[in-house]
């Protein structure tokens, strides 16, 4: 069982949206299997719960619509919440609730996410998030290594090497 799981989520077929899904795609290329599961999925649903609580530590990757365009961020997220039910679609906070609820833990988790320019339909990304998914991959690389193994096919991130 890895020790990681990286769930990317968006909407493909909504530019910018589908940022996470392409990330995801260049992850697979430079991390072990044995060090983080890749999941992609359109929207966090109750049944990703089962699957983030045989791991230590969630990695959520997300476009946003705050921000400056291409600007990344990465933050903790807060598992102290109590379960509620909601709707079928929830935050990355209520499926670590639900972790907790369903089996008792939940992993530690953060969310890496980019700002978004452009959700409307289509496939093609945004010149300013283009530009930015090769850093967005990295801090996903620099969350792994600060969260656990830096055991990441001989990888460092794109800024490090400079």
């Amino acid at each position: 069982m890895p020790q990681f799981l990286i769930v990317a989520y968006g909407n493909t077929l909504r530019s910018d949206d589908g940022v996470a899904w392409r990330a995801a795609e260049l992850l697979r290329a430079v991390l072990s299997p044995s060090v983080a599961g890749i999941l992609c999925v359109h929207q966090l649903v109750p049944e990703i719960a089962e699957n983030i609580s045989h791991v230590e530590h969630a990695i959520f990757i997300d476009a946003s619509v705050n921000g400056a365009p291409g600007e990344i961020a990465s933050t903790a997220i807060n598992s102290n919440r109590d379960w509620t039910p909601a709707s079928h679609r929830l935050s990355p906070d209520q499926i670590l609730a639900l972790c907790k609820y369903a089996y008792g833990s939940a992993p530690s988790a953060t969310i890496v996410s980019v700002a978004g320019e452009c959700f409307e339909h289509g496939e093609k990304l945004s010149a300013s998030v283009e530009v930015a998914l090769p850093k967005l991959v990295d801090t996903v690389i620099e969350v792994i290594q600060r969260y656990g193994t830096s055991s990441v096919k001989g990888m460092t991130p794109h800024h490090a090497e400079k």
